[in-house]
């Protein structure tokens, strides 16, 4: 099997996992939900993305610390995953995960379950995310 057929198959699979991560944008937040019925905490919604395609993620967000291959941030593509602390940024410890949406030319964006607006597509730029990060994974070879 060629390189070209191997690339070209994890990007396929990279966008399915993201369009579909995308058609649960609006489900609302909800701590330790893990269906788009009753609602997603962060580490449900990236377990029912990733579980839709017979990958087997944690249902834990601190359980991605040690999942797939550490990757650094600049370098993701859609589909990977980002950890980043919970809201107690002193807390180095991964507390919020999502997937990576794009990454254009440094400009990062992600989806994710937040706690106040549920399944949204948000920036890494912004301060508060910025700050938070702790690093990257890659789940999809």
């Amino acid at each position: 099997e060629s390189l070209t057929n191997t690339i070209a198959r994890s990007d396929i699979e990279r966008d399915k996992i993201v369009n579909f991560a995308k058609k649960q944008i609006g489900v609302k937040y909800k701590y330790a939900g893990n269906t788009p019925k009753e609602g997603f905490d962060c580490s449900g919604f990236t377990k029912y993305v990733y579980s839709n395609f017979n990958y087997d993620v944690p249902r834990r967000s601190v359980d991605y610390q040690n999942t797939g291959k550490k990757i650094n941030v600049k370098d993701v593509k859609k589909g990977d995953i980002l950890l980043f602390t919970g809201s107690n940024k002193n807390k180095r410890v991964t507390g919020h995960v999502g997937i990576v949406v794009s990454n254009e030319k440094g400009k990062i964006q992600f989806i994710h379950a937040s706690s106040s607006r549920g399944i949204v597509i948000s920036d890494m730029n912004v301060t508060y995310y910025k700050e938070r990060i702790l690093g990257a994974r890659r789940i999809i070879n």
